[in-house]
């Protein structure tokens, strides 16, 4: 018999911490209910660059629906005089590079949020009565397939990839193994790169499929990984428990 590495079985544990089964005691299995309690880094109030950007896998089934959806059910700051701060929720397309950022509160909180297994950057201000943390709700969906467009200038090509709550990847390398991702070939030929945002210090966490700095590089249950791949567009289904 295969016994699972240690590592993995760690991640399942943490998995089991952060999940709410949803018919109350039932089996644990794909379509699993999930119930995170999600750190939020708050806004520096001088200026920053990405220090408070909390890039957050969203559960590809979730009750939220649009961007006002996620802003009122999970306590972002949505209220208050016109010229206070509030919070902000973007995302990208990454086949245009083009990035929609919403502030809660605003009539455009009508925006639906992405269905296609792309997460949300939040930015939370630094307000009397902000949260830190927020809780995030929401199932899986194990036959949706996530397609990764050929990486390009600029934002071109910038999947931020909600990893599911119930991942079998520890690492980014074994996010790019299990997913398909461009991680061999010559030495000098383009492979696929994943990046992470520490929202405590604004600074990103890169790693190149197929290397030893992505395999001992751990993802961060919660967070969304942006992915660039030099061979797309390529299409997977998550790997999970």
């Amino acid at each position: 018999m295969i016994r699972p590495k240690s590592s993995r079985l760690t991640v399942a544990v943490l998995v089991a911490t952060a999940i709410l089964i949803a018919a109350g005691g039932a089996a644990i299995g794909s379509n699993m209910g999930f119930k995170l309690n999600k750190p939020l880094v708050l806004i520096p109030t001088g200026p920053t660059s990405s220090k408070g950007d909390n890039w957050t896998s969203l559960p590809f089934n979730n009750p939220y629906g649009t961007v006002a959806g996620l802003c009122s059910q999970t306590g972002l700051v949505s209220t208050g005089a016109l010229t206070a701060p509030k919070a902000q929720v973007l995302f990208i397309n990454a086949t245009t590079g083009v990035s929609t950022p919403v502030t809660c509160g605003s009539p455009a909180g009508t925006t639906a949020l992405p269905t296609d297994g792309r997460g949300v950057r939040i930015r939370q201000p630094n307000v009397t009565g902000a949260l830190t943390s927020i809780i995030i709700v929401g199932s899986h969906n194990p036959t949706l397939g996530v397609t990764v467009p050929k990486s390009g200038t600029g934002s071109i090509g910038d999947f931020w990839f909600s990893v599911p709550y119930h991942t079998t990847a520890v690492s980014f390398n074994d996010l790019c193994l299990s997913s398909g991702f461009t991680s061999t070939g010559p030495l000098t030929a383009p492979k696929t790169q994943i990046v992470r945002i520490n929202a405590s210090t604004g600074a990103s966490v890169p790693a190149t499929c197929g290397t030893t700095t992505a395999a001992n590089t751990p993802l961060v249950l919660g967070e969304a990984v942006r992915v660039r791949e030099p061979n797309g567009p390529k299409t997977f289904i998550p790997a999970h428990f």
